[in-house]
């Protein structure tokens, strides 16, 4: 018997999370500007996806480290955008990023980035550029 997901995608590109109760983009920002972002430009991007209204809401954040971390699975497998593994269930659309930014931030300067390679979640500079960044949006 085929185990069944806790995930159940919307016909509006949106993934509700039964376990958690909450809806997530099914594409990531690098999905969707096919580039890495930066915290600032992760920002803008939710600004855009608000204001466009997604899904039909416009309530759309950067998730928690501990929300972002809700998704990491080790059993399950997904591809990022290099076709490398990562630890997502694979309801969620193959061929974005391995990481995504948090709102959890420490000053001015830094934010927390969740790898879905590891699990691990480490700070960097709101406007680096060195890794794959990307950000996956969630709604309550």
């Amino acid at each position: 018997m085929e185990e069944k997901s806790r995930f159940l995608k919307g016909p509006d590109g949106t993934i509700y999370d039964t376990k958690t109760s909450l809806t997530w983009k099914v594409n990531d920002s690098w999905l969707d500007l096919e580039r890495e972002v930066t915290w600032y430009e992760a920002e803008r991007y939710l600004e855009e996806t608000n204001q466009t209204q997604f899904g039909g809401h416009s309530d759309w954040r950067m998730p928690t480290v501990q929300e972002a971390l809700s998704l990491f699975d080790k059993d399950k497998l997904n591809k990022d955008f290099k076709n490398g593994d990562i630890h997502l269930d694979p309801q969620f659309a193959p061929g974005g990023g391995n990481t995504t930014w948090t709102c959890d931030t420490r000053g001015e300067r830094d934010a927390q980035i969740l790898f879905y390679v590891n699990g691990c979640a480490y700070w960097y500079e709101k406007d680096d550029k060195t890794i794959s960044h990307s950000v996956r949006l969630v709604r309550r």
